[in-house]
């Protein structure tokens, strides 16, 4: 409204000379065009033609908040950027000015003609800024209704997004999660050819924990396929995601996860002695190890090659390791056919027979440490801790030097003095938490570890 105070604002940003402060300029210049055109169109014009970079982007990012279909907008400068933008994006020279280039012909799709034809050129260009206004062109200006051929052709592009780019992969991950709302295939083709790229990207598959997340869920039964696939896939990048999955703090607890049924009617006999020796060797929660293979179990309960080689690791692994093992099966015995049951109670009798016969070696005892023993070592470790704390302290102030100390007095009861005067007494409760080692790790780590690595290493018999 203002013509004169928005050039002196536009002048003395721009003689100020700091980067920093140019985004305002695409600002001004839109409200300058609006007050002055001419001034406008040629400001832009030799922004677009400075020796600058930072001040070249800034000329070319302005034309975004410009109506270049108004009848007011001369034909002669939508050409002009037509015929600019078209020798950029196909120039070496001008690299660093390409998401610029892409920023603003995404934006303006409808109004230049060759928009479509440079974001195509753009598009493979492996280079963050490139990629980052790629994932947006896929999130904010494409109608994927209307346009789902073209997502189908930029996504996989980004796959090739280095890992190093948090950033980018948890935008590209908040988009492919509404994608997924109605083209679960496509997102879950895409997370799968990532993973099978690189050991480094199956490491990483937190980037995409929010959607995993999502589809178990909304999409149990899909979940379930993709998981029990990756158990079945020969590349072991697929194996190190499993094992990130279910390791890690970010996704959701998996303790009761089965093996999808529609799967594993498609596997042979050997498939499922290879997916069963990958839960063992990548899964190393027992909740969700025995929830997967007794889900096996339950479906195959008629095959007779495969019962007895799941029978033998419920006894010789999983129940050696974990003798709540055997609450399981019988709590799943209540529900179960009379074939599957009886083949419960078979395994659930071994098992506890073979517990009980290692349990009752008189070597196996040097493993259990007296009460005497624990109370010295935990003396050793607590002067220790106490001795590093008085280190760090040392060094330097932590952020506890910064809160008033107060000294308690504990009993049956627990009180303290601050300021002068005494607190009420409290009576401590109890708090205590218990969890279920694998008992095999204690007696037989060597083995154990024999074992992890040849089930990680088998290869499917075919």
């Amino acid at each position: 409204m203002n013509a004169s105070f928005g050039k002196e604002m536009y002048l003395k940003t721009l003689e100020a000379n700091n980067p920093d402060s140019y985004f305002t300029l695409m600002d001004i210049l839109s409200g300058l065009y609006n007050s002055d055109q001419k001034f406008t169109i040629d400001e832009i014009k030799r922004l677009i033609k400075d020796d600058n970079i930072d001040v070249n982007k800034i000329g070319i990012q302005s034309i975004v908040k410009i109506d270049l279909v108004a009848k007011t907008t001369p034909k002669a400068f939508v050409n002009w950027i037509e015929k600019q933008f078209d020798t950029i994006s196909k120039s070496e020279n001008h690299l660093d000015l390409w998401s610029a280039i892409f920023f603003t012909v995404r934006n303006k799709r409808t109004e230049i003609k060759s928009a479509d034809t440079i974001i195509d050129r753009l598009s493979s260009i492996e280079t963050i800024d490139i990629q980052l206004e790629l994932i947006y062109f896929l999130d904010y200006n494409i109608d994927l209704e209307k346009e789902l051929h073209l997502f189908k052709k930029y996504l996989p592009l980004l796959l090739h997004i280095d890992i190093e780019h948090a950033g980018a992969y948890n935008q590209l991950a908040y988009r492919l999660e509404n994608v997924a709302k109605t083209n679960l295939n496509l997102v879950v083709d895409f997370i799968t050819d990532w993973v099978a790229m690189s050991p480094d990207n199956a490491r990483k598959i937190e980037y995409f924990s929010h959607l995993l997340n999502t589809l178990c869920d909304n999409f149990y039964s899909d979940f379930q396929k993709l998981y029990t696939n990756w158990l079945n896939k020969d590349n072991p990048n697929f194996h190190i995601a499993i094992f990130e999955m279910n390791s890690a703090r970010y996704m959701r607890n998996l303790s009761g996860l089965t093996i999808s049924e529609e799967v594993l009617n498609g596997l042979s006999d050997y498939d499922i002695e290879y997916i069963t020796y990958k839960i063992l060797a990548f899964v190393y929660d027992k909740d969700t190890s025995i929830s997967l293979v007794y889900s096996i179990l339950e479906h195959k309960a008629d095959n007779k090659e495969v019962v007895p080689f799941l029978a033998d690791l419920f006894i010789n692994h999983i129940i050696f390791n974990y003798y709540s093992a055997i609450e399981f099966l019988n709590l799943k015995k209540k529900t179960a056919s009379r074939k599957l049951k009886k083949i419960t109670n078979d395994i659930v009798k071994e098992g506890e027979d073979k517990y009980k016969a290692y349990s009752d070696l008189e070597n196996l005892k040097e493993f259990a440490p007296s009460e005497r023993r624990l109370i010295y070592y935990n003396k050793i470790e607590g002067k220790k801790f106490s001795k590093s704390f008085k280190e760090s302290e040392a060094e330097g102030p932590s952020f506890f030097s910064s809160i008033t100390t107060i000294n308690y007095r504990t009993g049956k009861s627990i009180f303290s003095k601050y300021e002068n005067q005494y607190t009420e007494k409290m009576t401590p409760g109890l708090i205590s938490h218990s969890g279920e080692m694998p008992r095999g790790e204690f007696i037989d780590p060597i083995g154990q570890a024999q074992e992890r690595l040849y089930w990680q290493n088998f290869k499917r018999r075919q």
